[in-house]
């Protein structure tokens, strides 16, 4: 992929899914922050920090989680999804975690 094509896919991705957040976060639970390819999400009541960012070198989206710690996700032209080695969706592993602190 090239490297423009990668910086927009992770672009919209990573707006999308902070804008996704927010959305879903009713009772102001989480602390959501997007600049520059960098998505920190915080967990007011804990402090517990999630860090989604893009990494141009190996054209992934990594992600490190408070509660399954890293991992990285490739996009997948066919399904047009960020997917992580066993074909997690970004998305569907980050509400998946936070659905307890969502509810």
């Amino acid at each position: 992929m090239l490297e423009s094509t990668f910086l927009k896919s992770c672009e919209t991705a990573l707006t999308a899914l902070s804008e996704a957040v927010e959305n879903r976060d009713k009772n102001s639970k989480l602390d959501v922050e997007y600049s520059d390819g960098i998505l920190t999400i915080i967990i007011e009541a804990t402090s517990q920090t999630y860090i989604i960012n893009r990494h141009a070198a190996s054209q992934k989206i990594w992600y490190s989680s408070p509660f399954s710690g890293a991992d990285y996700f490739s996009f997948e032209e066919k399904s047009q999804n960020w997917l992580d080695s066993k074909g997690e969706k970004l998305e569907e592993k980050l509400f998946s975690e936070l659905q307890k602190i969502l509810n």
